[in-house]
């Protein structure tokens, strides 16, 4: 990684972030750089746009190319969505399970280490404006977001900690910009503890300097003390911890997305329940849709539609139906088209925010893990919190034992469609991909998927790491399978 810190450090000190929504200085390209960069409130505001401008990168949560590996790229590994001949066939290798260090995420790797380089930046510099207001806020979003960015890594790179072993291979967890840095792979339980170790402290700063205004005038795109103890929720349900996930959630104060607000959120009309985004503006050249579709005067060309069988799992009077896909033709042959990110009421076509933690997760979250230390009363109530906001006519179907965790496990995979949630729940409980034999067209025929099953625990539910990476870092270690 040496090669790869150095440019990464030399890149946050070079480039002017100069859109609308990332207004920052331009560094000097001379030894005294982060001295002249790092010197008062301003500086540091500017810093910490530059972390989340990282998340927007391409290969994270960024998508120009179509590259984000956060968004896009675990649905299309997993068995929500089925290739369109009729499309580009972007990220087949990743669709036919062929991937591997010369097909990998390598700019996903690249992309999360930046968040990364820019948090430690921050970190080991902010003694500059100790004993300032702002001073608690900025190690708060460093830290968090230092946090957030290697657990991305290790979910796609590691095995789930619910299933897998402390011993076993974690990722580099880095903490330092030296660029001389040759860092080795933690173990998988020592990167785990300093995720937490990293979140939880945001989350002590932040709960000892209350609900924060830092001054900087626009906080959206900001970790505050909702999104950190949802994304804690997150992260102890992926490693198995349910009481943890439980009690995460419990702090997260915030309501469902009703049925009539839940379409405008895609449309970025609405913020009900999103508890973080990351946000996009027009210059940012960012189109999250462009994943799944362009238009086009023949219609929409999709590059991956929904699978028919996931498809026909959502009833009629579910509100995200519509919000989620648009039967129509394109070149005279219907399809399933994925329209969750077709963009905003104006604008750029497939522009739109993304949506990266919103509190039907945390709900869905808190139902899994009780159900599981069977605790089916409050399971339900948390359950039927989500259903009661999405389904027109909603009766609860009172469910326990294994049809409430059944339930559970559906009301996740119809909300969290597409955003990138399907292949990592697979990987933390252990089960297999299994893809229908549907084909891509709307009724289901069509061309069908070629490779229909990856068993459970097999060696490509971790990711292959870059080829580059692995000859620029003599300490790195590849993935066993590659």
């Amino acid at each position: 990684m040496k090669n790869n810190i150095y440019i990464i450090l030399l890149t946050v000190m070079m480039i002017s972030f100069s859109s609308c929504e990332d207004n920052l200085t331009l560094f000097p390209q001379d030894s005294i750089a982060v001295e002249q960069g790092y010197k008062n409130a301003a500086d540091f505001n500017g810093a910490v746009k530059g972390v989340y401008s990282a998340f927007r990168r391409d290969g994270y949560y960024g998508a120009s190319s179509g590259a984000a590996s956060i968004y896009f790229i675990p649905d299309v590994i997993s068995d929500n969505v089925i290739i369109n001949a009729n499309g580009r066939r972007s990220r087949e290798t990743f669709y036919d399970w062929r991937f591997d260090e010369d097909s990998s995420s390598e700019t996903f790797w690249l992309s999360a280490y930046k968040v990364i380089q820019r948090s430690n930046l921050i970190l080991e510099n902010i003694a500059a404006i100790d004993g300032s207001d702002t001073q608690p806020f900025v190690r708060s979003q460093a830290l968090a977001a230092r946090a957030i960015a290697h657990f991305d890594m290790a979910k796609l790179y590691c095995n789930s900690p619910a299933t897998g072993s402390d011993g076993d291979l974690g990722i580099p967890y880095v903490t330092s910009t030296d660029s001389a840095l040759e860092p080795t792979r933690n173990t998988l339980g020592e990167t785990y503890s300093q995720i937490l170790a990293d979140l939880n402290e945001a989350i002590s700063i932040v709960e000892g300097i209350g609900e924060f205004d830092p001054g900087f005038g626009e906080t959206r795109g900001f970790l505050g003390l909702n999104a950190m103890y949802g994304m804690l929720s997150r992260i102890q349900l992926y490693s198995g911890n349910y009481q943890a996930s439980i009690d995460a959630a419990n702090k997260v104060s915030s309501l469902v997305a009703s049925k009539g607000e839940f379409p405008s959120v895609w449309k970025d009309a609405s913020d009900a329940g999103v508890l973080w985004k990351i946000v996009v503006t027009e210059p940012d050249n960012v189109s999250l849709g462009v994943a799944w579709l362009q238009e086009s005067p023949d219609g929409i060309r999709s590059e991956y539609n929904v699978d028919k069988s996931l498809f026909d799992l959502y009833q009629d009077n579910d509100v995200r139906k519509a919000a989620y896909f648009e039967t129509s033709a394109f070149n005279g042959v219907d399809y399933n088209h994925i329209v969750k990110y077709r963009g905003r009421l104006s604008g750029n076509a497939n522009e739109v925010d993304a949506k990266a933690l919103r509190y039907a997760e945390v709900v869905l979250n808190k139902a899994e893990a009780l159900a599981e230390i069977n605790q089916d009363g409050a399971a339900l109530t948390a359950l039927d919190e989500l259903r009661a906001n999405r389904y027109e006519g909603f009766t609860s179907g009172n469910e326990s034992g294994q049809a409430l965790k059944d339930a559970i496990a559906l009301e996740r995979r119809l909300e969290l469609a597409f955003e990138g949630d399907r292949f990592f729940t697979l990987k933390r409980k252990n089960l297999p991909i299994i893809r229908s034999n549907f084909g891509d067209e709307a009724d289901g025929s069509g061309e069908k998927a070629e490779f229909v099953e990856l068993p459970a625990g097999d060696f490509r539910f971790n990711m292959a790491i870059g080829e580059d990476e692995i000859n620029a870092n003599a300490s790195m270690v590849q993935n066993p399978g590659y």
